[in-house]
Formats: structure tokens, C-alpha cells, sequence
């Protein structure tokens, strides 16, 4: 008892230097003479006799424990940091030279991977820097510096990145205005109208048919629901093919739109239905004739040496026939079908040269120009028509009454600043053109452009030139030639010469 108590007080330190290595026997406990942490060779019965020992011998592989999982949470900040070190090492690199760049310091040791499960006690400085709240620490540290480093930007020199993230997040409410504000623009204001009423229409025949359905809701449409309608349009309402065709189209637009899938899809039956309205409906359109260069002439000199309505009124005709004439321009291009319409002619888009050799016209919506870039226009002074000077005259007249630059340039009454309407324009020209003697029933505000392609084919005008003047972007404008019987004529005696 005496000699086992003088054994359980000796320190450790004085227990290894009594004890040498004891050589391994059977039913003994032997430990790896490699371990750092100081653990005594004991076997199993000095264990049982030695129960301080044993103490001792616990807290060791507790400790042995928490370094192991402190190794093991270093392997997963090593594997952090190398992660954040390659996503900065671009971005700095790129930014490399510039004053106002963050570097990122590339030089910090990086530990070493511990995968032995015998660790050492006493941690070297080193693993001191690296303990549970110094790697908290430096992570934040780094997550900041990756923050602040300045990404940069691929692709196309001044592009500005597109995986960039605003730092308020994304708001949903304002990305489905903008959506809606997408929808409205993906149509111009005409065509949105017009699908529009296709869709009325549809939903008029349905409630007649004694269908009813929730109110700001579409009903559910078949191909036989479609059939029964253009059979409807084509019967009762008396509309032409092409009115038809315009308003299933402007059905399948607002379908599409509300998230119910294309209803004209598949629909075999139907377009054999809609073949057949084509086939049974005469073509009573009437062939729309060329106000030529000669047409042209005759009514402006009627107007300047007559006078038809009012001096104003007068001036402003000739400016409008000769620019709509020369500049190839349709009737939209000048008029407006509504009040509300914004897309007409302003006074600052006008541009007359000093030396009044030309003056240019830029229209802010054409028919070739769908994203509203605008299209510029150039017409030159010639010494018959003058629609220089034209121009010009109306210019001063208007701007000594008052105007503004943002002002129409052609006003739908005098005593009015809304812009010029189609029909009030329609009204002039077959007004002008009885006063010259001229049958005015197969005229119209389009006349002027087919009789600009006319008269310079006539003048031997090459093709590729009207094309460029008339902005079509095909061979199309070709159906807008117009010709007389005198040129076929000449033509056949060409022939048979």
C-alpha cells in the first residue's frame, strides 16, 4: 500500500523517468512511442492500480479530440480560402496599376493540411493564428475585400457587365410595369387598336352565344368557337378577308399575352374555313390611281394662281403636296387618324440650308422604321415646283403667328394647334383635284407616293434609286409603278421595229 501511494503521488514527468520503456507482453495496453502528447507507457494492470493515471490520460485524448477538430476546421478554411483567393485573383490582376484598386495580399502563409490524428499538444504560432476566432475573423475580413474589389467587365469594350445585381435587390413590382410597359410597345398604336377590337369582337359573339365568364377574364376558346366566329364576321358583319385575318391575329396576341397559350394553333379546320372566305368574297377594292408630276402641277398652279379656300389653308396645300410628293411620303407619315396621336410632324423637324438648296425632314414614326430611331428625309430645290422655298415661306408664316418649334407643322384648322387629320387631308385633295377637272373618286392621301414611283420610272429613274427614295426595303415597290397605256404602246412599236 505504502509503495502504491509514493507511486500515484509522483508526477508524470518522474513516472517516465522510473519507469523505462517496459518491453510489450501479452494483456498489456501499449501506446505509439510517436505520440508528442506525453502519454507514459502503462499497461492494464498498472492502469487498474492507477487511477490518477488514468485522469490524466483522459483529459489527453479530450484535448486530442479538439485538436483533431480544430484540424479539421482549418482543412475547411484552408478550402474557403482558396476559393475566395481564386475568385479575386482576376479582378485584382485586372485592376493591377490602378491607384484606386484594393490588393489583395497574396503573400499570407497558407497552414498546412493536418491529417495525422496524433497533434501536438502545444500549438506552433502558426496554427495559433489559425483557431476558431481568428479564421471567423479573417473571413470576414476577405469576404469585405472581395466585396470592394471592382469586377471587371467582358465582352464588347463598353458594355457594361450584365451579371451585375442592383444592392436593394429586385423589385418585382417595378420589373412588371416595365413588362406591361414591353407589352404595349412590342405593337405600334395603330396595330394595338386594331387587336383591340379583334379581341371586342370575340368577346361581343361569345356573350351572344350565351357564354358567360368572369369579368377582366378571357373565355376559353376551341377552334370551333373561332370557326363560328369568322363565319360570323364573314355573314353578319359583312367584313373582308383581310379585316378577318387581322383580328384573329390580334385574339391570339391577347391570348398569349394573359398566359392561355396560342388558341389559332392547330387549327387545320379553320384555315381551310378562312381559305373559303378569301374565294367567296369579290375583290371590290378599287385600284388606287398616280397623282404623276403632270397631276401635280396642274393643281398647284390652281391653287397659287386661283386660290381655293384660304390664303393659310392655300400655302400650307402646296407645302404638303409637294413635300408628300417628293419626299415619297404615305399618308400616315404627314396626318394623323386621332387626336391623341403623337407621332405627326413638328416644326423643328424641319431643317432648311441657308443657301436654300434643301431642307430635311425627320419623321419620328414611319411604317420601315418599327423602334423609332427616326428617318431623315432630304428633298432639293428644283426650278419648277420650288419646294424649297415652299417651305420656307410656310415656315415664316407660322412662326410669326405664334408658333412653337414643338408646334404641328400641318394644323387641322387654322385657329386650332391640333396636327393635320387624315380625313380633313383626304378632304382637301379631292376638293383640289375637282377644281382641275380631275375625277377624284379613285384618288386618295397614298397617291402621292404612287405617283412619285410612276413619274420617275417614266424619267428613267434606275431601280435601285427609286427604291432608296421610296425607303423600301424590297423589290416591292415595283406594284406602285403605274403605267399608261401610251408607254405600252410605245413599247409594242419598240417590238415589232
Amino acid at each position: 500500500m505504502l509503495r502504491e501511494a509514493r507511486t500515484a503521488s509522483v508526477p508524470v514527468t518522474e513516472v517516465r523517468a522510473a519507469n523505462p520503456v517496459v518491453p510489450h507482453r501479452e494483456g498489456a495496453v501499449s501506446h505509439d512511442t510517436s505520440r508528442q502528447d506525453g502519454g507514459p507507457h502503462v499497461n492494464s494492470r498498472e492502469r487498474e492500480s492507477s487511477r490518477p493515471n488514468d485522469v490524466n490520460q483522459h483529459l489527453i485524448d479530450i484535448v486530442t479530440n479538439l485538436t483533431e477538430s480544430v484540424a479539421t476546421l482549418q482543412n475547411c478554411y484552408q478550402r474557403l480560402e482558396s476559393r475566395l483567393e481564386s475568385q479575386t485573383r482576376r479582378p485584382v490582376a485586372a485592376a493591377a496599376g490602378s491607384e484606386n484598386q484594393p490588393v489583395v495580399d497574396s503573400s499570407r502563409p497558407v497552414p498546412a493540411v493536418i491529417n495525422s490524428p496524433s497533434v501536438q499538444l502545444v500549438p506552433t504560432p502558426l496554427q495559433a493564428e489559425y483557431t476558431l476566432e481568428t479564421a471567423y475573423k479573417r473571413f470576414q475580413e476577405d469576404s469585405t475585400l472581395s466585396q470592394d474589389v471592382k469586377v471587371s467587365e467582358t465582352g464588347s469594350s463598353g458594355r457594361p457587365s450584365s451579371c451585375s445585381l442592383p444592392p436593394n435587390g429586385v423589385n418585382y413590382d417595378d420589373l412588371s410595369l416595365h413588362v406591361d410597359s414591353l407589352w404595349d410597345s412590342a405593337l405600334s398604336q395603330r396595330t394595338r387598336a386594331s387587336y383591340q377590337s379583334g379581341l371586342n369582337c370575340l368577346l361581343t359573339f361569345i356573350l351572344m352565344q350565351g357564354t358567360s365568364f368572369p369579368a377582366n377574364t378571357l373565355p376559353a376558346v376551341d377552334e370551333d368557337v373561332l370557326i363560328r366566329f369568322v363565319t360570323h364576321c364573314q355573314k353578319s358583319l359583312h367584313l373582308k378577308f383581310d379585316t378577318i385575318k387581322l383580328y384573329l391575329a390580334g385574339i391570339r396576341f391577347h391570348y398569349i399575352k394573359n398566359k392561355l397559350g396560342d388558341p389559332t394553333a392547330n387549327t387545320l379546320r379553320l384555315s381551310y374555313i378562312l381559305r373559303a372566305v378569301k374565294k367567296t368574297q369579290v375583290n371590290t377594292s378599287v385600284k388606287r390611281l398616280p397623282i404623276t408630276c403632270a397631276i401635280l402641277a396642274n393643281m398647284c398652279n390652281a391653287i397659287a394662281q386661283q386660290g381655293m379656300f384660304n390664303p393659310f389653308v392655300d400655302l400650307m396645300l402646296l407645302c404638303i403636296y409637294k413635300t408628300a410628293f417628293f419626299g415619297f411620303l404615305r399618308c400616315g407619315e404627314f396626318t394623323c387618324n386621332a387626336v391623341w396621336d403623337t407621332n405627326f410632324i413638328r416644326i423643328c423637324d424641319i431643317s432648311v440650308l441657308p443657301d436654300l438648296s434643301c431642307f430635311n425632314l425627320t419623321l419620328r414614326s414611319s411604317k420601315t422604321d418599327p423602334f423609332g430611331k427616326g428617318v431623315n428625309i432630304s428633298i432639293f430645290e428644283n426650278s419648277v415646283f420650288t419646294p424649297v422655298s415652299t417651305m420656307r415661306e410656310y415656315l415664316n408664316l407660322r412662326l410669326s403667328s405664334g408658333a412653337t418649334l414643338s408646334s404641328p407643322l400641318f394644323l387641322d384648322h387654322i385657329h386650332s394647334s391640333t396636327p393635320l387629320m387624315r380625313h380633313t387631308f383626304i378632304s382637301y385633295l379631292k376638293e383640289t383635284l375637282s377644281r382641275v377637272g380631275i375625277n377624284n373618286k379613285s384618288f386618295n392621301g397614298h397617291s402621292f407616293r404612287i405617283g412619285a414611283s410612276t413619274s420617275a420610272a417614266a424619267a428613267g429613274v434606275e431601280d435601285h434609286v427609286i427604291q432608296t427614295l421610296g425607303r423600301w426595303s424590297s423589290d416591292c415597290f415595283i406594284r406602285y409603278i403605274r403605267i399608261n397605256p401610251a408607254t405600252i404602246r410605245r413599247a409594242q412599236q419598240v417590238m415589232s421595229s
